[in-house]
């Protein structure tokens, strides 16, 4: 009994040890073993309002985006121990770990919070009150939702002189420790391309600008739907990189890509006097004259906002809808009179007596003769 109980008792130490080596080694950096518990799919559970909450981590996913070198409990402040209480809602402008060169201090997104505040997707008005509603209004998170993270980026289809990985080599001639020189140069190389595909970006915006209820709540056009219609979404939805997406016209050239103003605001790229330097700009239609600002892009077939282009759909369809009948009504007869080649809606009398019908032409053709 000693002897079976010992034996137990040492597999299962084993076990332990072994168990605790895994994790070391796959997990080394992982201080709390977040990912011990996080790495199953269906780690979720119901929250005090009643909602689906999933837990769950792709690690995979983690360690290819651009947050792989923070730690758990840079963002997670709020949690200190395992198990651990509801973790509260990240603040993306706090502090992090890492210094950041310019200034020498910690690094923080809270200049970027403060550009998105002064946008049209702000959550105050001017005064400083809260919109109506409020809760539409996105977040960090409501765009970043995904680690949409593309090493070696390009700009519409242009690649950068000298950024390739060769150039990784001279980086790693003094930064011989760790993947520091890849981590570095991935993170500067990406930050200055577009870290999206031009599709991404329009399924992001689409998020709120293709919902119907958000839109009836704003007064706003479906301008995802309009612009998908158009030769620029065209280009894009078969892969294009070159073509202008929603931030490349909604956005100042220069400004951060985080500053969409209204259409109302006299600094606002798709404003009226501003549209022809939009289109204008490096890349795009450089060349073009100030009249190509002057297509409507975002056009529906509203009868209220524009009139004129429902009424002239309405033409449209009308002379569509009269060419296609007149067609579909000859082909009918033209079936018919297959179909029956000797009916006739008009039936021929028969002459009676050929004598009286022969004399009858002759002085028809008399009578005209003498007319002559």
């Amino acid at each position: 009994m000693r002897n079976n109980r010992s034996l137990h008792y040492v597999k299962l130490f084993l076990t332990i040890i072994s168990f605790m080596l895994i994790s070391a080694e796959v997990y080394a950096e992982d201080e709390l073993n977040c990912v011990l518990c996080h790495k199953h799919r269906g780690l979720s559970r119901i929250d005090e309002n009643g909602e689906f909450r999933l837990f769950y981590i792709n690690q995979e996913l983690f360690e290819s985006g651009p947050h792989r070198r923070n730690k758990c409990k840079d963002c997670h402040t709020d949690i200190d121990r395992i198990p651990h209480k509801p973790a509260k809602k990240v603040d993306c402008t706090q502090q992090c770990h890492i210094i950041e060169p310019s200034g020498k201090k910690k690094f923080s997104h809270k200049n970027i919070a403060e550009t998105l505040a002064k946008s049209a997707h702000g959550k105050l008005d001017e005064n400083g009150n809260p919109k109506e509603y409020v809760e539409d209004y996105p977040d960090c998170k409501n765009c970043h939702d995904q680690p949409l993270y593309r090493p070696f980026s390009i700009y519409k289809g242009k690649k950068t002189p000298g950024i390739s990985k060769r150039s990784i080599s001279r980086c790693k001639s003094c930064h011989t420790d760790g993947d520091f020189a890849e981590d570095f140069y991935e993170h500067v190389t990406t930050r200055l391309h577009k870290s999206r595909y031009s599709v991404e970006t329009i399924e992001v915006c689409a998020k709120c600008h293709q919902n119907e209820e958000f839109r009836e709540r704003h007064n706003l056009d479906d301008v995802i739907t309009s612009y998908k219609e158009t030769f620029h979404g065209k280009m894009v939805i078969l892969g294009s990189e070159r073509t202008p997406d929603c931030i490349d016209c909604h956005v100042v050239a220069g400004e951060n890509a985080h500053l969409i103003e209204s259409q109302d605001s006299p600094t606002s790229a798709v404003n009226k006097k501003n549209l022809s330097t939009t289109c204008r700009s490096s890349g795009c239609h450089e060349k073009a004259a100030a009249q190509l600002a002057s297509f409507q892009t975002h056009v529906t077939y509203d009868r209220e906002k524009y009139p004129m282009q429902f009424y002239m759909l309405i033409g449209f369809k009308a002379l569509m809808a009269m060419v296609l009948y007149f067609f579909l009504t000859l082909i009918f007869f033209e079936l018919l009179r297959r179909l029956f080649p000797k009916f006739s809606f008009f039936k021929e009398k028969k002459a009676e007596n050929y004598d009286e019908v022969v004399s009858e032409i002759k002085a028809e053709s008399e009578s005209k003769g003498k007319r002559g």
